[in-house]
């Protein structure tokens, strides 16, 4: 039977464990968890014996027989783990696989674990043998715009809530990597005893990793201040932050500054404007201020949308690439005239 990894955790309340397990995928994250699962519940049904079998060039597919025949001196069940990753069965793998599902151990747990199977091999034998008495499992990558909602019901595990923007901001950050975004929750869930996690939340601890500030590194574009400016990115760059993080934080800031604009745009008194944002601090208010002094509301929504052109040039695998793209940015906000529309 074939199921989702979300729905795992109720079909094992439902009908217990299956003797097969088979996780596939190329998404670590949740192939992990599932199959940590498994062996949580396996405890705690009283199996205590794992044996793990990792398939590589010459693998014995025999040794699976084997040891799911084996009596144990300390156990009635084992959990037998096939870790085949990269690996396909071949034909002799096939063909202990498909016994071993004719045959089933009655007490025994086989849990494979697997890269992404294509369509050819679930079509194959074994699999349909496997599938038929056990639980197949594919898992994959989460897409970009629904990272955000697996965010935010992940932090609903520690009995938290968070902000749309606080969760795209993280989704921003980690780029489709799951395990480095429950890596973030985690670290969050610790650091922030409110209720709910807000973006300021995640922009500040962002900041509190480094000796620079990511928010007096904003400020400085729009205050126009280009030599501090400079300094700062300088030493968030030598000091390993990722340009991801700081484009997140950007993006987020200055698309509220877009809004600011708007509003200021259409009559709304600047005391009003910072009353309404909840902005106090009067470093940033200047800061706010002198942009929006230099660009009118078009301007700043120009680039606003360079500045989502570059997002493709700052996710680059070439690191000098996207600080190049990132120091471009920066130096617009600031006046400098760079970027072509």
């Amino acid at each position: 039977m074939q199921i989702k990894a979300e729905h795992l955790p109720d079909e094992i309340k439902r009908k217990g464990l299956s003797p097969v397990y088979l996780i596939s995928g190329d998404e670590p994250l949740q192939l992990n968890e599932a199959a940590d699962l498994i062996r949580l519940k396996a405890r705690e049904q009283g199996v205590e014996e794992r044996i793990v079998l990792d398939v590589a060039t010459g693998f014995d597919w025999n040794r699976l027989i084997e040891e799911s025949a084996s009596m144990s001196l300390f156990a009635s069940a084992r959990l037998i783990e096939l870790r085949m990753g990269s690996s396909k069965p071949g034909r002799d793998g096939g063909k202990v696989l498909t016994e071993y599902a004719e045959q089933l151990a009655s007490d025994n747990i086989l849990l494979i674990t697997s890269d992404r199977l294509d369509k050819k091999v679930k079509q194959s034998k074994w699999y349909k043998s496997l599938n038929k008495v056990g639980v197949t499992i594919q898992v994959w990558p989460i897409d970009a715009d629904c990272l955000p909602d697996w965010i935010r019901q992940r932090i609903q595990k520690y009995n938290k809530r968070i902000t749309v923007g606080a969760a795209q901001l993280i989704a921003d950050r980690v780029e489709g990597n799951l395990l480095a975004a429950s890596q973030e929750i985690d670290k969050l869930c610790l650091l922030i005893d409110n209720p709910e996690i807000t973006a300021d939340d995640v922009i500040a601890a962002v900041v509190d990793s480094t000796r620079y500030d990511v928010f007096e590194l904003i400020e400085c574009a729009y205050a126009n201040k280009t030599k501090r400016l400079l300094r700062i990115l300088s030493g968030l760059k030598s000091e390993g932050m990722e340009p991801m993080a700081i484009y997140g934080a950007l993006m987020w800031d200055y698309r509220r500054l877009c809004s600011m604009a708007y509003h200021f745009d259409n009559g709304l008194p600047l005391d009003k404007l910072f009353a309404e944002y909840r902005i106090w601090d009067n470093r940033r208010k200047q800061a706010i201020n002198s942009i929006l002094s230099r660009h009118n509301v078009k301007k700043l929504y120009e680039l606003l949308r360079q500045a989502n052109y570059l997002d493709r040039q700052i996710k680059s695998a070439e690191k000098h690439t996207a600080w190049d793209a990132m120091l471009t940015l920066l130096l617009a906000f600031s006046g400098v005239k760079l970027l072509q529309g």
